[in-house]
């Protein structure tokens, strides 16, 4: 296919020398300079009909060069259907015919549920493929969330039974009887976007919207997916070690943080977590802004593995200058040759209204002794284009770095490209060459 060299792009980066002062927001101006990598972009899969956005996600599933790619088309927002899966040996030289994947979304009297895997890690240890799968009931925009892991020993194609993730007391999980009051009420939670394999061999994994004491539930704010009563604002963190004899990982939950409503209208969502150089874990999460707070991103550290968070506060630029970001995900990746640690993800020039807009989509490597992005370093990976609707949205991306190559390698589906329906949507593949 022909590629699009997004040169333009390239050569445009967030300038760190000035911030802009309080009124404004703490913005930092947008000039030219030269940029970190260099980009090229291609066509990946178009959409079959209008109305069908195309999905694809792309992970290696274990140390070698055998990928899976997980193909979805999408018509109502986060219900994929026609799931399905194809396998290469040799880096995606070649493909396996598709197989057809269960569908992740099924009803059970008046509730849609939910049951599908989130992020996937190979670890090494065990010598299995270990993934987190969402369980969602949900129904009149009420969503109630819990967590499971689940393992593979044949690198996805089947998985073992699921263990619920758990951090406080409470009926334990009922496949006779899954929609029991009691049991949504304990051990909420909400999937990160990935598992690491700390230093120290411990896997950690992130789960947001989980409970809170009602007295830190901020009960004058109104909470959108759970009502007024909301604790589900919370996160913690979950840390997994296999278990030889049981066959099986054993979870310890760490200690929450939250904040107030009035700071994040939607609580923590979708969190991102990465170990630094030296040893420290960041935690990265999606906020959604309110009338007191405009649109950030918002962190916490960890010096123990992820049993304690430090209090959750706004992520800035290395050196303190602000930025607005819209709630959508984002992501960090270490490039093995430089051995840098870069964050992916929007960061927009006005104050952002939930989740738009979502572009642009920008790159930056991170300053790991601040924890934080060098201003600097923040180049265009792709942006709004002529013709395109105003609410595109360049997030929920697959992102990996090519084993052989050392390109990264992103598939990102371009949602609200299309003014007349969101959903007429390609998937455009990039290639992000660090200089």
């Amino acid at each position: 296919m022909a590629r699009n060299y997004m040169a333009v792009a390239c050569a445009v980066v967030f300038a760190s020398a000035m911030a802009w002062g309080e009124a404004c927001g703490g913005r930092l101006l947008l000039q030219d300079a030269p940029g970190i990598c260099t980009v090229d972009r291609e066509l990946y899969q178009a959409h079959p009909e209008p109305g069908a956005a195309y999905n694809v996600q792309v992970l290696y599933m274990g140390l070698g060069l055998e990928r899976a790619e997980v193909h979805s088309l999408e018509r109502v927002s986060d219900e994929p259907e026609k799931p399905r899966v194809r396998w290469s040996p040799d880096n995606g030289r070649t493909w396996s015919s598709f197989e057809p994947l269960p569908d992740m979304v099924l009803r059970e009297g008046e509730y849609k549920i939910y049951w599908g895997p989130g992020p996937r890690l190979y670890d090494p240890d065990a010598g299995v493929v270990v993934s987190i799968w969402l369980r969602q009931p949900y129904k009149d925009n009420t969503y109630i969330n819990h967590c499971f892991s689940r393992f593979s020993r044949d690198y996805g194609r089947t998985w073992a039974a699921p263990k619920q993730l758990r951090y406080e007391e409470g009926p334990q999980f009922d496949p006779a009887n899954t929609l029991d009051p009691e049991f949504l009420k304990y051990n909420r939670g909400y999937f990160g976007t990935n598992i690491i394999r700390h230093s120290n061999g411990t896997l950690i994994h992130c789960l947001t919207s989980v409970n809170v004491p009602y007295e830190n539930a901020d009960g004058k704010s109104y909470h959108p997916w759970v009502g007024a009563d909301a604790k589900d604002i919370g996160a913690l963190c979950m840390m997994g070690k296999w278990n030889q004899a049981a066959n099986d990982y054993d979870w310890t939950a760490g200690k929450p943080v939250w904040v107030p409503l009035s700071v994040s209208s939607r609580g923590l969502m979708e969190p991102f977590v990465t170990e630094l150089k030296d040893g420290r874990v960041l935690v990265v999460w999606r906020g959604s802004d309110t009338p007191e707070t405009p649109g950030r991103k918002w962190f916490s550290i960890s010096t123990d593995a992820g049993m304690t968070l430090s209090p959750v506060a706004e992520w800035t630029y290395a050196g303190g200058p602000r930025f607005y970001s819209p709630s959508s995900i984002h992501q960090f990746i270490r490039h093995s040759v430089s051995g840098k640690l870069y964050w992916v993800g929007n960061i927009c020039l006005e104050p952002p209204h939930a989740n738009h807009p979502r572009h642009p989509l920008v790159i930056g490597e991170v300053d790991e002794d601040r924890a934080a992005i060098k201003p600097e370093t923040v180049t265009i990976i792709d942006d709004r284009n002529p013709g395109e609707g105003p609410e595109v949205q360049l997030s929920n991306f697959s992102l990996l770095e090519n084993r052989e190559t050392h390109e990264l390698e992103m598939y990102l589906t371009k949602f609200g490209a299309v003014p007349s329906n969101v959903f007429t949507a390609d998937c455009y593949r990039y290639e992000v060459k660090i200089k």
